[in-house]
């Protein structure tokens, strides 16, 4: 503690010297460091990091120690500041932590939040460091060399390939604290957006700041508990907006009329020029609105199923090959940008309006895009693309290239490659074109000496230069939805795909105990437990199929199914009907049939048709 406070009185140029900083690693490694009950030490060594973590060639520095230490080293760092946290939140707890107004009065108290803070800055350096042994463990290099030892029967044996999986980095006290810890970090840091611009968390004193840092820090948060905070910050935007509507409305002395809901009526035979239509008329802060739809003709109220099937068929057209806006990639299954594609921005800027729409309306959608799509929409022109990512969209060509980087003999690279030039070809509408790399790549042959440059143009040209128009109105209608938001800092993009695309593995066992019963029947009743056998002993696809039948979908939300608002009801006494749903509430109408055979029948009979609503 008091070398720390030593350490603290230094200057900013004393923080940043490797002396300075070495020290500070073995204040860190000490091993009597965060011993429970007294945190006092821990407290000063924190304030330092804290100092630390805002000076960034200080931080890069320790990022770089960290990433060189043992793995279980990072761990035990990481464990550390998990544990203090923990206890911090907890004795605080226990006073009273659930509401907003509790935890306004306990985040200041003996300066806890502070200390949060800095707890969450020096994790921040283990996060920095775990990712620089994720990408070396993603490095096309490393998954090369990797793949080759299983062919021979063998394990990659390279520790700076090991990396703690990002879950560990979750804190249960602070995602287990209910809305008030959320609610409290969301208020302070919105307040900070309207004083500061920019980079606020750097631009604020740290003793005039509020809040835990857990927004600043998104790590430590659950996808769960990110979906909560967006969900939140939406509720406030929307509510802020009205007020400014009825403001301006007695200030001009006109009646306000505002829908609260973001209504679009569209018919099945024309669903995208309808939905482009109405969509170009709505503001940026329109969008965030709850969305209802209504199909043209058709008596559905829209509880969140109409909406399901509004954004599943509008996808499929979206996608449809007579539009022409995407092609197929075979060996992935994925879809990508379509170069040659005629049709104008306004399409493809639809297409990113629909993926914010259905992220603000936790809607899921069958879209099939290669990860580097999610790493484009979140970062844009930063995103870092390359031959790593080629492997995952086109593993083919990525293996073509890898060979060539491959390649030994400097002597035999013409005999073997050649003639090659800094040129990709193409078809475009059965005819063969030609791209340049470079200016004049047409001449420039591709040699030993330059192919590392070729194959970094190459990826570029794939994923930017080919598809930079396109893909630009794409993230446009994205960012129509969440730009001026805290998206961008809450989620990354792995998380991105998981919001849009819901979660592949699909836990019935974790439905069956989320489930609730109503109308006669209980968990005991006899079908019941017939429903949940046949229901564990359908295969992977029938259970896809089921889900599709329930709810409009076959993913699971974010969190897993244990999370989905589930409903089995009695429909009625034995009888040949089928078993019907409620899309919008996720309820399955089960009639009290006699047996668990004509039960399975019916069941397996009715999951073929879930299109198109009505009253019933």
């Amino acid at each position: 503690a008091t070398l720390a406070e030593q350490l603290l009185s230094q200057g900013c140029d004393e923080l940043q010297s490797p002396p300075f900083l070495r020290a500070v690693m073995l204040l860190l490694s000490h091993p009597g460091l965060g011993e429970p009950g007294d945190f006092q030490a821990l407290k000063k060594v924190l304030s330092l990091v804290g100092q630390l973590q805002r000076l960034k060639p200080a931080k890069e520095t320790l990022i770089k120690w960290f990433s060189q230490l043992p793995l279980t080293v990072l761990e035990n760092r990481l464990g550390q500041m998990q544990q203090f946290i923990t206890l911090a939140l907890l004795e605080a707890q226990g006073e009273g932590f659930t509401h907003l107004e509790d935890v306004i009065a306990m985040a200041q108290k003996d300066g806890l939040a502070r200390h949060v803070r800095n707890a969450l800055r020096l994790m921040d350096i283990c996060w920095g460091a775990n990712q620089v042994r994720l990408e070396h463990q993603q490095h096309w290099r490393t998954r090369r060399k990797a793949q080759l030892m299983r062919q021979q029967g063998q394990v990659l044996d390279d520790e700076a390939a090991q990396s703690l999986p990002l879950t560990q980095f979750h804190n249960d006290a602070i995602n287990e604290c209910g809305e008030g810890v959320l609610k409290h970090d969301l208020k302070e840091v919105l307040e900070m957006q309207y004083q500061h611009r920019g980079q606020y968390f750097t631009t604020i004193q740290d003793d005039r700041r509020r809040d835990f840092g857990i927004i600043e820090f998104p790590f430590v948060l659950t996808p769960v508990s990110k979906v909560r905070m967006l969900n939140i910050e939406s509720l406030l935007l929307q509510r802020e907006e009205m007020r400014s509507s009825m403001a301006l409305s007695v200030y001009l002395r006109f009646s306000l009329n505002q829908n609260p809901w973001l209504v679009l009526k569209v018919r099945r035979n024309s669903i995208v020029e309808d939905a482009l239509q109405q969509l170009a008329v709505f503001g940026r802060d329109q969008l965030k609105k709850p969305l209802k739809v209504v199909f043209d003709g058709e008596e559905g109220v829209d509880e969140g199923g109409v909406q399901k099937e509004f954004f599943q068929l509008l996808v499929e057209q979206l996608y449809n090959e007579d539009y022409g806006m995407f092609e197929r990639i075979d060996e992935s299954r994925n879809f990508w940008f379509n170069k040659n594609s005629f049709e104008v921005n306004l399409q493809f800027e639809l297409f990113g309006t629909v993926l914010g729409l259905a992220i603000y309306n936790n809607v899921i959608l069958d879209v099939h895009f290669p990860m580097a799509v999610y790493k484009k929409l979140m970062y844009g022109t930063c995103a870092k693309l390359g031959l790593q990512d080629l492997l995952d969209f086109q593993p083919s060509l990525a293996q073509g290239l890898i060979a060539l980087l491959e390649h030994e003999d400097a002597a035999s690279f013409q005999e073997t490659y050649g003639p090659l030039r800094f040129v990709v070809q193409y078809e475009c509408f059965g005819a063969v074109q030609e791209a340049e790399l470079q200016e004049g790549g047409k001449d420039i042959e591709v040699t030993f000496e330059n192919r590392e440059e070729y194959v970094r143009r190459y990826c570029d040209y794939i994923f930017h230069t080919s598809v930079e128009r396109q893909f630009n109105a794409f993230r446009k209608g994205f960012d129509q939805c969440i730009k001026d938001t805290l998206f961008r800092q809450l989620f990354r993009y792995d998380e991105l795909e998981l919001l849009i695309c819901g979660s592949k593995e699909l836990d019935f066992r974790a439905l069956e105990t989320a489930a609730t019963y109503q109308d006669g029947f209980t968990k005991s009743s006899a079908p019941v437990k017939w429903f949940w056998e046949v229901v564990h002993s359908l295969s992977p696809e029938e259970k896809r199929s089921l889900l599709q039948f329930c709810t409009g979908c076959d993913r699971a939300p974010v969190g897993g199914l244990g999370r989905l608002p589930f409903i089995l009801s009695r429909a009625g006494s034995d009888s040949d009907v089928l078993p019907t749903v409620h899309t919008c509430f996720n309820h399955l109408l089960l009639p009290d049939y006699n047996s668990k055979e004509k039960l399975e029948s019916r069941l397996r009979l009715a999951i073929q048709h879930c299109h198109g609503f009505g009253l019933m």
